[in-house]
């Protein structure tokens, strides 16, 4: 980068020179699950002498940490709070494309289900009686529960 000014040159190259590797630690923490977790985890972590940041992502299940401290001293810090934790790269953090593909299968199946299911169901409401109400009502129940998908394993 070019300075504007000659005495911004020198700044420019004291502050390359502070540049080090990447102080940000990503750990998976599966057993997190509710507010109150995340409260603990983060009060925690910044009680913890080198430890800038942390924030804890529910949905994940993982905590961005921005410390100076290794990932094996911040893995003890949390198994003494009560949250076993496993260290992940960040080229780990995507899901594989085989997750993506069949997330995306399950999406569409459900969503075809769900406008046969409308559809049948406006034929009810609008009037449909006896054994063609019933069947509508069958063909419903089979759709809802027929397609559905067993939960990915957790491990």
């Amino acid at each position: 980068m070019t300075a504007a000014c000659p005495a911004c040159v020198g700044v420019d190259a004291a502050v390359e020179a502070q540049v080090v590797e990447d102080p940000n630690v990503v750990l998976s923490v599966p057993s997190l699950h509710c507010a109150a977790c995340i409260g603990t985890v983060e009060r925690g972590l910044l009680a913890v002498q080198g430890v800038a940041d942390a924030r804890v992502n529910l949905t994940l299940k993982r905590v961005s940490i921005r410390t100076r401290l290794s990932p094996t001293e911040l893995i003890a810090t949390l198994a003494g709070l009560g949250y076993p934790a496993y260290e992940i790269g960040v080229a780990k953090a995507e899901p594989a494309a085989g997750q993506v593909s069949d997330l995306a299968m399950r999406l569409g199946v459900a969503g075809f289900a769900m406008m046969n299911v409308m559809l049948l169901s406006v034929a009810v409401w609008s009037g449909a009686a006896d054994a063609t109400r019933d069947l509508f009502h069958l063909i419903g129940l089979l759709l809802s529960h027929r397609l559905r998908f067993p939960y990915p394993s957790q491990g």
